[in-house]
């Protein structure tokens, strides 16, 4: 048996894909040591297929309440890295649906690179085959390409793969994000401790409802404006953790910007501005805390 992979899985309210991804990764058990699933909350018959679930590769967590994206990461981040015995972790939405090669693959690179790497992440197609959640990267992105490999500073948490030992020095993902960036923060960290890279033979399928690249806060719907605060006030975070104060205030401009021209939107205009301003000004003084791998009393957070 060779190195194994503990997988996490969060979800909510999305039991149909969560079936199409759990049965994708146990096409692939013989890479798996454990799956991680961590359900938060949900309200549409997730908890009971869970509970009435018999497949010993599978190990899922109920949460008392929905404690968001990003705290659903850091928790169940944590719960492989104490709980797992593999000696990788692999990371994913529930609307992730990994090809039958997709471990394998990473599992050949990670080797190839002597397991000298911050992450690995896969080349994520939305239904149509198009790109989605585009990996941001790095300069000398072409050295390894060759090998398959692309040079990342940053991806999303559609597919990645961390090895344990990294969690143990550069701890979990920040809940306290919530949601929108911490997948980007948690990957900078991880770049910036170990060179990082895009795997482009493992392929996953990110089955959205549209193709989140065309996401924008002009346009997108009411219920949606809030993550866009949560994002900008991240993703300042992240330039001033990792980055120089040139390009914070380079952002901090171009959310200006982008501020501007929501005040032409059809509606809601008030309520796009204020989440490009508050969540930039908000960035500028969060200063989230970062937890590393510990067993923890989760009575009070499970059901």
């Amino acid at each position: 048996m060779g190195d194994l992979i503990d997988v996490v899985v969060v979800t909510y309210n999305r039991l149909a894909l969560l079936k199409e991804c759990l049965r994708s990764l146990q096409l692939q058990r013989e890479n798996l040591s454990r799956i991680f699933v961590i359900d938060n909350h949900s309200t549409d018959g997730t908890t009971a297929y869970l509970s009435n679930l018999d497949e010993p590769l599978i190990k899922a967590t109920t949460l008392s309440d929905n404690i968001g994206g990003a705290a659903g990461f850091e928790y169940g981040v944590n719960q492989a890295a104490v709980e797992g015995h593999g000696k990788y972790i692999w990371i994913m939405d529930d609307d992730t649906i990994p090809s039958v090669e997709a471990s394998s693959v990473l599992l050949k690179k990670a080797k190839l690179l002597k397991n000298e790497f911050g992450f690995l992440c896969s080349n994520v197609r939305w239904t149509d085959g198009t790109s989605t959640n585009i990996a941001h990267v790095t300069k000398d992105w072409p050295d390894k390409v060759n090998a398959g490999l692309v040079g990342v500073v940053s991806a999303t948490f559609v597919s990645v793969l961390v090895p344990k030992e990294n969690i143990k020095h550069q701890g979990l993902p920040l809940g306290k994000m919530e949601i929108w960036g911490d997948d980007t923060e948690y990957t900078t960290r991880m770049s910036s401790y170990k060179a990082s890279y895009f795997v482009i033979d493992s392929i996953v399928v990110h089955k959205t409802t549209y193709n989140l690249m065309t996401d924008n806060l002009k346009t997108i719907q009411a219920d949606r404006i809030g993550r866009f605060k949560a994002m900008y006030r991240n993703l300042i975070y992240i330039n001033r953790q990792y980055l120089s104060k040139k390009s914070v205030l380079k952002m901090a401009l171009a959310n200006i910007v982008t501020g501007l021209s929501v005040l032409s939107a059809k509606d809601h205009r008030l309520t796009r501005l204020g989440a490009v301003f508050l969540g930039t000004w908000n960035g500028f003084f969060f200063n989230p805390d970062i937890n590393f791998p510990t067993k923890k009393d989760t009575k009070k957070i499970e059901v």
